[in-house]
């Protein structure tokens, strides 16, 4: 079949899209005009009004479960399939819409979803707009009244690392309340959480009901210099 109309495709929501006419009908001898051929009887450029067509039309599907309501592509995918589960009304319906990748689509497409919702909220990893997205839910949080939170933003150009500190109110709590808080502090730091590395540093006191929460640290890494600043400055 050959292409006779073409469609300007944003990619938004339509990501292709094209109308194909038979060789024979007369939408493609319309295009072609009276140009001369060198076999004018011949089958294939014999003008039939062959009313076949074929209409592409491929489109980004988005599951009920947004990105932009907390979930991650994992959780995003597990409650698509429950609900799915739930509204099947037999097995073998619940079969033929698990193995339709139009309604039931696979890990890889979700995740692409999903880092083309990061990339257009949040920007680039280390981007401006990130940096300016995470100042945001840190003021909320502060205005939130469940704690507080300090940020320094990631600068490689001045050296600057990045610091995040979180006090929840429970954690200021354990610092008014316990008397050796002020004296003895362990730390339990982990990394490799996220594709940036970051590492996450958990403060502890302990007392004789056990361990309880100082506050969070995450950081760009786990220098010493770096730690030293969260902790006394």
């Amino acid at each position: 079949m050959a292409q006779t109309r073409g469609f300007n495709v944003k990619g938004n929501r339509v990501i292709y899209r094209e109308l194909y006419h038979c060789i024979h009908s007369n939408e493609v001898k319309r295009k072609q005009g009276n140009r001369e051929t060198k076999r004018p009887q011949s089958a294939r450029a014999r003008n039939v009004n062959c009313a076949a067509s074929l209409h592409l039309r491929i489109e980004r599907k988005r599951l009920p479960y947004s990105h932009s309501d907390g979930h991650s592509p994992s959780s995003a995918l597990y409650a698509h399939e429950d609900s799915l589960h739930l509204n099947a009304s037999d097995e073998q319906e619940l079969m033929e819409i698990l193995a339709d990748r139009a309604k039931n689509p696979d890990y890889d497409y979700v995740a692409k979803i999903f880092q083309q919702y990061r990339e257009s909220a949040l920007g680039s990893r280390n981007s401006k707009p990130m940096f300016e997205r995470l100042k945001q839910i840190v003021e909320d949080y502060d205005d939130s009244g469940q704690g507080r939170a300090v940020l320094q933003e990631y600068n490689a150009s001045s050296g600057s690392v990045f610091i995040l500190c979180i006090v929840t109110n429970l954690m200021s709590r354990v610092h008014e309340k316990i008397r050796q808080s002020e004296e003895i502090c362990y730390m339990d730091a982990s990394a490799a959480f996220d594709p940036l590395n970051t590492s996450i540093t958990l403060l502890y006191s302990s007392c004789a009901v056990g361990a309880l929460p100082l506050g969070v640290l995450f950081t760009s890494d786990e220098l010493e210099i770096t730690l030293e600043k969260v902790v006394f400055d």
